[in-house]
């Protein structure tokens, strides 16, 4: 699998888009803040963006599965390039609500189109390993891209912002050069395309992965909103430190992903999700019960791994689940509740953190633990009714009802 060319250049591609997305992460609130936003601009700004990606999450996925995953992700990828430099000639506080807006609408042309062609290029019973790869890299993004950018912020905000827009530069020649176009877009694919039914992505299978990535996003609304202000606020920790916890929960994750999507591969997918889903629920109470950064940075990197062997096995599901000819769309409407999730946490954790900075956490922990019993459950009761492999090799009737 790691001989794979054609997956490892899609996974190249997604972690220089990561690593991109990674520089800005432990500095943008903080940017804001020096040029005068409020925390109500800083919530604006976090909705803002979210609101922008929900909306345009499935619109890029059909648009990946008519017209090519390939052409989404590198019209998408320039135009991330140009939104990142023009944070720097923004002063007006609303305006950083507005240009995240923009933000978060060009952001939603990545991730679908390329978890779809995974599915395209690797075969049905390596989609765990695949999809573990995948995420290896895909989180070394975050591990490089909050560390470079804590480094970078100590000598002023405008060049972790530079260097975001290089690195999406970067990986448009990435996906000019080594991606490959994924399955062909003629006029009889895109028919076959269109012509699937909304009702066939709502299959048992893949609501149980819908209900799961409801609950994992709730933490990216508290973190695209809060974490540098919790860390910073209330841990004591400086920007560099923020940018090293991001790098910390990254590091095991990136190790571990490969190994992840092995057992994905070789045992129940839904009996590692609802052991590795609950497991990580005590986590989030220790990061509310933590008042200093070392806690909290040692359970980063506990829960980095422990996300690590589990994740695999929802994406693994997820892809088996999907109509063949709707791969984008599935992975769009997946991101889509995704983002719903974050812009429902970024308004309620808000609001929570005014009161209490450890309600958000609090309340995180068992929303999430909710979600994986009962995505857990709906998968492992798909798999016993035969509707997706389970995490052995499918057969090919399996496959071809998938």
């Amino acid at each position: 699998m790691h001989r794979n060319r054609p997956l490892l250049a899609i996974s190249l591609t997604v972690c220089m888009a990561a690593t991109g997305l990674g520089l800005v992460l432990p500095v943008r609130v903080l940017y804001a803040r020096s040029h005068g936003a409020s925390l109500a601009i800083i919530g604006a700004m976090a909705s803002s963006y979210l609101l922008s990606n929900f909306l345009f999450q499935y619109p890029t996925g059909v648009l990946a599965d008519r017209f090519g995953r390939k052409r989404v992700m590198a019209i998408g990828l320039v135009v991330q390039a140009v939104v990142s430099i023009a944070y720097l000639a923004v002063t007006n506080p609303v305006l950083f609500v507005v240009l995240r807006f923009f933000e978060g609408m060009v952001a939603a042309s990545t991730l679908p189109a390329a978890r779809a062609l995974v599915a395209d290029i690797v075969p049905a019973e390596q989609r765990g390993r695949a999809y573990g790869i995948f995420g290896s890299w895909f989180n070394a993004g975050f591990l490089l891209g909050p560390a470079l950018g804590g480094l970078f912020a100590s000598r002023g905000y405008a060049l972790p912002f530079i260097a975001a827009g290089a690195m999406r530069l970067l990986a448009v020649v990435i996906v000019a050069l080594l991606v490959p176009a994924g399955q062909e877009r003629h006029p009889r694919e895109r028919a076959r395309a269109s012509a699937v039914p909304r009702r066939a992505l709502f299959s048992l299978p893949l609501v149980g992965s819908y209900l799961l990535v409801f609950g994992d996003y709730l933490w990216i609304g508290f973190d695209i909103t809060l974490v540098p202000l919790w860390m910073r606020n209330h841990l004591g920790a400086s920007v560099a430190v923020i940018g090293l916890a991001y790098a910390v929960w990254a590091v095991p994750n990136v190790i571990g992903s490969p190994f992840g999507g092995r057992v994905a591969d070789r045992l129940r997918r839904s009996r590692v999700i609802l052991t590795l889903g609950l497991a990580q629920v005590p986590m989030y109470l220790a990061y509310g019960l933590s008042s200093a950064i070392g806690p909290v940075i040692v359970v980063f990197a506990l829960h980095g791994a422990v996300y690590a062997f589990m994740q695999p096995s929802v994406d693994a599901n997820l892809a088996a689940a999907s109509p063949p000819d709707a791969r984008a769309r599935t992975q769009g409407l997946y991101s889509t509740i995704g983002i719903a999730s974050s812009f429902l946490a970024a308004n309620l954790f808000t609001l929570l953190y005014a009161i209490n900075f450890r309600l958000p956490l609090f309340v995180m922990g068992a929303l999430f633990g909710l979600c994986v019993i009962a995505g857990g459950s709906l998968i492992r009761l798909s798999e016993q009714r035969g509707l997706v492999p389970g995490g052995r090799p499918a057969t090919p009737a399996v496959e071809a009802a998938g």
